[in-house]
């Protein structure tokens, strides 16, 4: 039996949670807001970007299990500094799994821009990234923009 590789368990895992959030998403009721977008506008467009990334994954697993050479042989350094580094995405990404449900649910008490740039510095922090440039300046615009996008072009409130 061929091993998955992360790219193939992550991408499956999304189609899943896709399909989860897709089937809540339909309960959202059509409610006139005032808005340019209704209430399940965002769910909806967060949902076919997360299924089309997902679908990517898998095709990326795809070609990386064809190129694997079918060789088994005994275990060489390099699989197991390989194996460690899974470990260690695998663990950055229930720390981050984690870290967002703690988003979820200090967005409306701390509000959006404090809590969404916690988390874009903490997140790219985790990811690996040193450069204080990176990891201060660029959260704080790409976070301003996006406040900036809902509440003034599509009349969105965020707290």
């Amino acid at each position: 039996m061929r091993k998955l590789g992360s790219d193939a368990v992550i991408g499956c895992g999304l189609l899943a949670f896709s399909a989860f959030a897709a089937w809540r998403s339909l309960r959202i009721g059509g409610q006139s807001v005032g808005t340019v977008a209704g209430p399940s506008f965002l769910p909806w467009l967060m949902i076919a970007a997360i299924v089309l990334l997902s679908i990517a994954l898998l095709m990326r697993a795809r070609r990386a299990a064809a190129a694997a050479s079918p060789e088994v042989g005994p275990v060489t350094t390099e699989q197991e500094e390989d194996a460690a580094l899974g470990k260690r995405n695998l663990r950055r990404i229930w720390i981050f799994a984690a870290m967002l449900v703690a988003y979820s649910a200090a967005f409306m008490p701390v509000g959006y821009l404090p809590a969404t740039y916690a988390v874009f510095v903490i997140g790219m922090l985790l990811m690996g990234e040193r450069k204080p440039l990176m990891f201060l300046i660029l959260p704080a615009i790409i976070t301003g923009a996006v406040w900036f996008g809902f509440t003034h072009f599509l009349q969105v409130w965020l707290p």
